[in-house]
Order: structure tokens, then sequence, then C-alpha cells
């Protein structure tokens, strides 16, 4: 079996090394070709597989890929969500960023945590399944190739689909297991509004010795522009506990047991910073739930030390789990409304908007989850906050009426977006094993109904009977 298991590996990896190789970067234009050549090399996969495969059309080539895995006649069905499109590669890899690597058991490449490889994982749990047999639930896999980009289009396609397919649960692999390796389980995410704040006052850059003092300087505009939206915004979020969960969503009881949320320690948070400045204290909190403005770009088109006639920001807002972003954009407005000196004009481009979401599953969902994490990790998945915001899981929820399951794969401190994105095999491994019996598990759950915590123990003895998946190990020998 165990033979068998690991040619079934060695195809498996081979073929994600193959999709990894794709430069399906979503925000270059001159990579449309490529983005939609993954698209094709995913439906055809899924397709030789076993699949029933849709392409839903969408802008600028980036298709929606629908993989529809069947099971017995009347079986739940699963959604598993994740994208097929990257970010650039930029600079300072230490070797090709589309020619996949493997170095001492881990796959360097673009794209392989975020979020091919995760999404891979789960296309090859349900191969394994189909080799085995037939899996106990229905699956429909959702792939997009816009993401990275905000996901235009995506939210038209899922209102359209939700009219035919109601699913069970809703998976989503897009996130990161925690420093000891667990898989997690995000129970929320904050919002997000980023935009442009522009300066323009009309006129010449000119010389601060001859007019420096008499002519408006578009940078002090801009920069009182943001300390009227730091001081005018922070604290109203953090006098208003309705927008995160409630006053401190840090406990979650339900179905005879109890989850906690794990806070990283300052230190921890500090350490991911890399060694940067801290603001005080109780830094997951801040990163997580907190809302938070930061500026990512700062710019003025003069030359040779005058004094520009024109100035720029880009800001990015995180807002708490619960925010309207509607709301929080009007209270922008106001406080912006009269800070521009006569003769200048201050302008507001809002890029997008994005509401956060609450993600705790529901309680069969969380146990199979549980139970599923135990057989591919050794243990049950840390559940965690989330400061980022990815579009398509609000989209999801809003569909279809429920809370994706975000359950984080990635390889901690994968350097998803960064140089030397990667992704550990051994993880990888135990990621295909999980996601086989999270199928078993919540079909399970689904059949039980509610159950108490001393029932909840698998132990999955025949596993090989499921998925030869279940048995894979990575030995590090790749």
């Amino acid at each position: 079996m165990l033979g068998t298991a690991r040619r079934w590996r060695s195809d498996r990896l081979a073929d994600l090394r193959a999709w990894l190789a794709i430069p399906s970067v979503s925000g270059d234009p001159a990579r449309e070709a490529d983005v939609a050549r993954a698209a094709r090399w995913l439906a055809s996969w899924q397709r030789a597989h076993g699949a029933r495969v849709e392409v839903v059309p969408t802008s600028r080539g980036r298709d929606v890929v629908l993989g529809h895995w069947a099971a017995p006649p009347g079986a739940p069905l699963v959604v598993i969500y994740g994208h097929y499109d990257v970010q650039p590669a930029g600079s300072g890899w230490s070797s090709d960023p589309f020619t996949p690597v493997v170095r001492d058991g881990v796959l360097y490449a673009r794209g392989a945590g975020d979020d091919k490889g995760q999404l891979f994982a789960h296309l090859c749990a349900l191969d394994a399944w189909r080799q085995a047999g037939v899996p106990p639930m229905r699956v429909l896999v959702i792939a997009e190739g816009a993401e990275e980009v905000g996901s235009p289009g995506f939210e038209a396609v899922l209102r359209r689909l939700a009219r035919r397919v109601t699913p069970r649960a809703v998976v989503v692999s897009d996130t990161e297991r925690d420093a000891e390796g667990a898989p997690t389980v995000t129970v929320s995410q904050r919002g997000h509004l980023v935009g442009r704040l522009e300066v323009d006052t009309g006129g010449p850059d000119v010389h601060p010795g001859r007019l420096g003092g008499a002519v408006v300087d578009p940078s002090l505009v801009l920069a009182e522009a943001l300390l009227a939206l730091r001081d005018g915004l922070l604290p109203q979020f953090d006098t208003n506990p309705a927008q995160y969960l409630g006053a401190h969503p840090a406990q979650y009881k339900g179905a005879g047991a109890a989850q906690y949320v794990e806070a990283r320690t300052d230190a921890a948070v500090a350490r991911a910073a890399g060694g940067r400045a801290m603001v005080g204290a109780g830094l997951d909190e801040r990163i997580t739930l907190r809302g938070a403005l930061d500026v990512t770009r700062l710019a003025t088109e003069a030359r040779g030390g005058a004094v520009p006639a024109r100035s720029e920001a880009r800001i990015d807002l995180r807002l708490p789990p619960r925010a309207d972003p509607a709301a929080v954009l009007r209270r922008v407005r106001r406080l912006l409304d009269g800070l521009a000196p006569p003769g200048t004009t201050l302008r507001l481009r809002v890029a997008a908007t994005t509401p956060g979401v609450a993600t705790m599953p529901d309680p069969p969902t969380r146990r199979a989850a549980d139970e599923a994490c135990v057989v591919g990790f050794g243990r049950t998945p840390t559940y965690v906050r989330s400061g980022g915001t990815v579009p398509a899981v609000g989209m999801m929820a809003r569909a279809f009426g429920i809370r994706p399951l975000l359950l984080g794969f990635g390889t901690p401190d994968g350097n998803a977006h960064g140089p030397d994105e990667a992704m550990d095999l051994r993880g990888w491994a135990a990621a295909v094993d999980t996601s086989a019996a999270f199928l078993f598990t919540l079909a399970r759950q689904i059949r039980a109904g509610p159950v108490s915590a001393g029932r909840q123990e698998i132990t999955m003895r025949r596993a090989d009977r499921f998925a030869p998946a279940l048995s894979a190990r990575i030995e590090g020998d790749e």
C-alpha cells in the first residue's frame, strides 16, 4: 500500500509542478494568455480524473472553472473554493519563480502556497477517492482566476450558481498553518477600503526660495487629511464593540465543547514583522480585530527640490469584522470635506470596498474539520482570527447563506506574495489526507446529528479503504 501511495504522490506532485510553471499573473495584462492557459490546464486535469467540468467565461480570460465530482444519489454537496491566479514574481528569488524546484522537502514556486498548492491538495484528495470508489459527498470545485485583483465579476457568477446548488458546506483553503505547523480555522476577517487621496493646487511646481510659504504645499494638505482620517476613524472603531463580533470574541461555544481562538503573543507578532518598530501592546487584537489606517504609497510630481503642485497617497483602511464599509466611506468623506484650502482640490478615489465576515463554521462542520485534521496532521486545528481580507469569502457567504470553513494548509511563513514562496511537501501530503478525510467525517456528522464530545474520536484505521492519499507521507526524498 505504501509503495502505491508513494507512486501516486509522485505523479500528482509532477502535475502540480506543471501547473505552477504557468505564470498566471492576473494583475499583468501581458499574462492574460497565461491566466487562460492555467484555467484550461485545470479544466483538462479535472476532466481526465473523472469530473464533469464547466467553464464560465469572465472578463480578460479569467474564467471560473467548475468541477463537478459525483457521489451516490442524494449525497450532500460540499463546495471547495480556490484560485489559480497568482501575484507577480518580483525580485529576490533563489530560483526561477515559475520553474518549480524542491529543496530539502520544500517546493518553491509562485503559487505553491497561494493558492495552487492548497487547491491542488483538495483535487488530489478527490482523485484518491475516485480511485478508491465513490466519495461520500458530492463536491463542486469552484476555481477563479481573479482573486489577486479583487475577484471582479465573481459575485455575479456565484449568484447565478446559487440558484442551481445548495451546498451543505463551503471550504476555502487560502490561509496558512500556525507557527507549530497545525492547520488553522479562521473565524473572522477584517473588512477593507482601499483608495487614493489626491491633492492638486492647480498650478506649476515652484521654487521654495521664491514662493515657499506663499503657495499651498499639497503634501502638507495631504498630511492633514491623513491625520484627520486617523484621528476621526480609529477611535470610533474602538468605542463600538458591535463591530468586533461582540465585546471580545475570544471564545466560541457549541455542540457541548468550547473552541478558543488562540491569540498570538506580542513577541510572535513582532517576530513576524522582521524587526519593524511596533505600536503598543495587544498586537494580535490590533492586526485582526481593530481598524487600521496605513499609507502604502506617497508620491509627488516635483523635481529638483521644487514645491510640488500635486501630491497623492494610496491608503489601505482595514475595518473591524462587522463594520459597514458604506458607513465608513461616508464618514471618510465627511472628515475630508472642507480640508482643502481655497483653489486646491482634494479628491478621494475609491478602488474597492469589501465587508468583513464572521466565518466560524456551524458545529457539524467544525467537528468534521477537527476530526479530519487529526487524521491528516495528528492534531485538531488552531482557531484564529485574520487581519486580511479575501473578498470571495464574503461573496460565498452571501450567495450560499452559510459561513465558509477557512481551513488553512499553507506553510507557516511560506512567503505568499514574496520571493521564494514555498509549500513544505510533508504538510502538503497531510493536507491531502485531511481533505480526503473531511468528506468522510462531514458525511458522518450529518448522518449522526449532534454528538457529545466523547463520541467525536476518529481512528480511521482502515484509511486505505477510502483513499491512497490517506496513508501517503512525504519522506523528503523528492
